[in-house]
């Protein structure tokens, strides 16, 4: 587990799935997947990235960092970022689960809202849709959204 405990107003922890949370789970294992949480330490809201795996202990991690989670973003609709069926292969659980256990906003790119809504069962009034060059705060820490097509036509960095 990465952690800028820097004593800067920025929070961020790079977690791996399989072995910083979802221990145990072999998918998460070999997926090799990082789950990011980016935060405002002064307010102690944060956001996770791509919270697929492991909810609970997305939560339960930041719970013991003082924080609490007000949104998550997505890089693309995949499964094994946002939930849902791994071609038939295995199912992963991800924002469906998260909204079952707190209610927060999911961040994605606008071309990418249909899929993630397909893939993982979110109905559109739990997504945010999202142009490239737009900003997500968390407390007074703004996140940049930029539009990256490639991997998916809708996939998206953050710039923190």
């Amino acid at each position: 587990m990465a952690d800028m405990g820097d004593g800067s107003r920025l929070y961020f922890k790079q977690l791996l799935a399989g072995l910083d949370l979802a221990e145990g789970d072999r998918v998460a294992e070999q997926m090799v997947n990082f789950v990011y949480l980016i935060g405002d330490r002064e307010t102690g809201e944060a956001v996770v990235v791509d919270p697929a795996y492991d909810q609970q202990g997305i939560l339960d991690i930041l719970a013991a960092d003082g924080m609490r989670l007000t949104g998550a973003l997505a890089t693309h609709y995949h499964a094994d970022h946002v939930g849902g069926s791994l071609g038939g292969m295995a199912e992963i659980t991800g924002i469906a689960e998260l909204l079952a256990l707190t209610d927060v906003p999911i961040h994605v790119q606008a071309d990418e809202a249909e899929w993630v809504a397909r893939g993982t069962g979110v109905t559109h009034d739990h997504l945010v849709a999202h142009t490239s060059g737009d900003h997500v705060m968390v407390g007074e820490i703004p996140i940049t959204l930029i539009h990256t097509p490639g991997h998916t036509p809708g996939s998206q960095c953050f710039l923190v």
